[in-house]
């Protein structure tokens, strides 16, 4: 036979408890993240602090560390705070002694350090035993009244000490310093305000306590954070305080100045929690990596005198949309999401601003009431002891008496409070009291005790009698906070609820776009191009290698749009203020800069399609082999690499584009490099998807192909001209109404006379009599000249020369300058 289990067995086996395992890890788990949401991450709504901060600003107390004495080493503050309240690892204590004195972190820090405390850059704090500490003005007034009775202790971790649950906290430390922590599953993030702006608003709601949530958000500025910055959108702070979430634009304060022809931006705040080495570093990373040149140099010039990073802009770079770049792509411009978690009653909640208010304003009634009633209780009883010590004065004699006859201590007392009739307290007194005050000064001044006794009772039985004068004395307290501490706000607030557009910092000039064969885009200011006459050798447009020259060139302005059509029927499109600004003369920047051309694509057309993209518009591409498409603008979108818009047969590729409105009705014209011209409306073209292939829009000789392709709306037929002009400048100018329009298809009209020495023809465009014309040589010649210096001739004649061009040069490009658009 077995044994029988021992009694301790069987008692253990009675107290098994069958569970399931999916249960127990989840109250397990449950009882871990309440104990770090309360016990360590989240600070309690009435105090605003986390457990950790409670305790390293009640143990520097305990330790006499008043701001008016003397400092001692972090190390042992951290050691008292450890071993008596806080019992988690020291760095995790000295990480937050540091963090409330450093004043970049901390609105108004509550600990005074001596030492390194870190810096701005994230430098580390210097060890806890290289440091020295003691507690800041601002939290004295946190830990005043501790003594008297204001808050509940409790025992500490071992049962040996008490600890307060909460600080008795004059000032409404949760949105003063604000607060950031993340528990399990939650996050608090709470901004810092200025204290005369929360002082102001609690004053406010204790005169009207019943307003609504929306007048208190509004009473409020807004965060002001202790790096200043502006905030950016207003309104989106309104809504915080309504809801107790979400999030605010913080924008580095930043001035543009002009030294010596160079502009350089200089940043003098900078984002709350944004470390300035990490910010350079940012800064620095974005011009190096920046397809164009925009910095050419920054500085840290901060010093004593506050914080002060330089960049120096590129010559040629406009300021505005450097300063603008760096907002949208360095920590330059953050956003600070609010999320206003707190501890309410041992539990976690989200809360608005007037809960967080009225939160504070109900810790401050029970700490005054607390207080009051302490000090009642305590002047109550100093008065009956002097009550008894008045009486004992008057008739010292008889006190004499008792105390010589009697046969010790006890019986002296007996004999006291039988005889002058006094209580156990006040004979105790009594008996303790020194022989001066037996004179008749001391008599007097027990007297005067008595009567302040009485007169401070007085008020306080008054003030705990009426929660009015309870509200008045928390409103007396937080006027003199103000008066004390208050200071000028940091932040700014700014008024416009929106970023700055950066389209509004730049003027729609006119500019002067080109591109060559290589693929090098050039951005000029049209003013650059002075005019000549017809005939003119031109000047230099751009400084191009021997073999490259300009291919494309436009007119149009800085916040249009311009199009790119290459030769593989690839679509891109950017606003002409992110093309580098070029001097005249010079060969501005790669296209690869801009866009994710493939190694055989180069760009065939550039358009101007205005402010907007607008899907009104048509998109019309000719190919080289005659063929036509018609496709709605609003089919496109921005990609870094292209839209593929048309799909091409074997050899063939894109050699122009053009826009209409889909209101109008327009006469499509296609010119071949032979002379010819054909005319058809555009009602024969119907709109197709991106992957068709397009139609035939002309017939073409053998050996001749399609060079431009221009728009002519019925309505202008009258007023437009037909301006052709050769590879060896000759130019003829001839009214459209010359040319009859045919069917889609058809062969067309001979538009120019050739002969070998005259060369292929490079266009055709639309003119008018005021339009201006800049025609562009291989060799980087340009010459602007007038419409109106050429003569209008019949339809099949020869033309002028509009342009000398050297025996080596041939024009590659021209294009109107002004009047409608081509």
């Amino acid at each position: 036979m077995s044994k029988p289990a021992p009694k301790s067995l069987e008692v253990f086996m009675m107290e098994e408890i069958k569970r399931s395992i999916s249960e127990e890890l989840v109250e397990s788990y449950m009882n871990y993240s309440m104990s770090v949401i309360i016990g360590r991450a989240i600070p309690d709504v009435r105090d605003g602090l986390k457990p950790v901060q409670r305790r390293i600003l009640f143990s520097m107390k305990e330790l006499n560390l008043k701001n008016s004495g003397p400092t001692k080493k972090s190390a042992r503050i951290v050691g008292e705070v450890m071993g008596k309240y806080h019992p988690h690892g020291d760095m995790a204590i000295y990480d937050a002694i540091v963090r409330l004195a450093q004043d970049f972190t901390m609105r108004y820090p509550l600990v005074q350090g001596q030492g390194n405390f870190g810096s701005i850059d994230r430098d580390p704090a210097a060890a806890s035993r290289y440091t020295e500490a003691k507690l800041s003005k601002l939290a004295e007034e946190m830990l005043e009244d501790i003594d008297e009775n204001t808050v509940d202790m409790v025992p500490n971790f071992d049962e040996t000490l008490n600890e307060p649950v909460v600080l008795p906290s004059k000032i409404p430390q949760l949105l003063l310093n604000g607060a950031s922590g993340i528990a399990v599953g939650m996050a608090t993030s709470i901004p810092p305000h200025n204290i005369g702006e929360l002082a102001d608003l609690i004053v406010k709601f204790i005169d009207d306590p019943q307003m609504d949530d929306e007048k208190v958000a509004g009473l409020l500025k807004g965060p002001d954070f202790p790096t200043g910055g502006i905030i950016m959108d207003s309104e989106s702070i309104k809504n915080i305080y309504l809801t107790g979430r979400g999030s605010l634009i913080v924008r580095s304060r930043t001035s543009i100045e002009e030294i010596k022809n160079r502009n350089r931006i200089v940043v003098t705040e900078i984002p709350y929690g944004v470390s300035k080495a990490t910010l350079i570093e940012e800064i620095a990373d974005y011009a190096k990596n920046a397809k164009e040149t925009l910095i050419s140099d920054i500085r840290d010039e901060s010093d004593k005198d506050g914080l002060r990073i330089v960049i120096e802009v590129s010559r040629n770079a406009d300021p505005n949309i450097v300063l603008n770049r760096l907002l949208k792509h360095t920590s330059l411009e953050t956003h600070f999401a609010v999320h206003m978690l707190v501890i309410d009653h041992g539990k976690p909640k989200l809360m608005n601003l007037k809960q967080i208010i009225k939160a504070f304003v109900d810790h401050r009634y029970e700490v005054v009431k607390r207080r009051s009633q302490f000090e009642f209780e305590r002047f109550s009883k100093r008065a009956h002891v002097v009550e008894g010590l008045i009486k004992a004065s008057m008739a010292i004699g008889t006190v004499v008496d008792i105390v010589k006859n009697a046969k010790d201590l006890g019986d002296a007392i007996d004999g006291l409070m039988k005889v002058l009739g006094v209580s156990k307290e006040q004979a105790d007194a009594i008996m303790d009291m020194k022989l001066q005050r037996l004179t008749t000064l001391e008599h007097q001044k027990l007297d005067e005790e008595y009567r302040t006794l009485t007169q401070d009772m007085s008020k306080l039985r008054e003030l705990l009698g009426a929660d009015e004068k309870i509200m008045e004395e928390i409103k007396k307290e937080t006027l003199y906070i103000k008066e004390k501490y208050g200071d000028k706000r940091r932040s700014e607030i700014a008024q416009n609820t929106e970023s700055i557009n950066i389209e509004d910092l730049i003027t729609d000039d006119d500019m002067v776009v080109t591109i060559t064969r290589n693929g090098y885009v050039s951005s000029t200011k049209l003013e650059n191009y002075k005019m000549q006459n017809r005939g003119g050798k031109g000047n230099i447009s751009m400084r191009t290698r021997e073999d490259d020259y300009i291919e494309h060139a436009f007119v149009t302005t800085r916040l249009s749009y311009t199009g790119f059509i290459t030769n593989l029927g690839k679509f891109y499109f950017m606003k002409n203020y992110n093309f580098q600004e070029s001097e005249k003369g010079t060969k501005g920047k790669l296209i690869l800069n801009y866009f994710n051309l493939s190694p055989n694509e180069k760009v065939k057309s550039i358009i101007s399609i205005g402010h907007n993209l607008d899907s009104s518009k048509d998109l019309w591409i000719a190919t080289k082999k005659g063929k036509i498409k018609r496709m709605s603008l609003g089919n496109f979108s921005f990609r870094f690499n292209g839209v593929n818009a048309l799909k091409l047969e074997d050899e063939d590729e894109v050699v122009d584009t053009a826009l209409t409105d889909t209101k109008d009705k327009n006469i499509i014209v296609l010119s071949t490099m032979k002379g010819f011209v054909s005319s058809f409306k555009d009602e024969d073209v119907r709109q197709m998807g991106k992957n068709a292939m397009g139609i035939k829009g002309i017939k073409l000789q053998s050996g001749d192909e399609v060079v431009s392709m221009i728009v002519v709306k019925e309505s202008e037929i009258e007023d437009i001209q037909l301006l052709t002009i050769s590879e060896k400048g000759l130019g003829k100018r001839s009214r459209f109404s010359d040319y009859a329009v045919h069917r889609r298809g058809a062969r067309g009209l001979r538009n120019l006379k050739l002969t070998g020495k005259n060369g292929f023809v490079v266009g055709t465009v639309k003119v008018v009599e005021s339009d201006e014309i800049i025609a562009v040589t291989a060799s980087g010649k340009a010459i602007r000249f007038k419409v109106s210096d050429l003569s209008i001739t019949s339809r099949n004649t020869q033309g002028f020369r509009c342009i000398d061009v050297d025996e080596d040069d041939k024009v590659v490009t021209f294009a109107p300058l002004r009047g409608i658009d081509s």
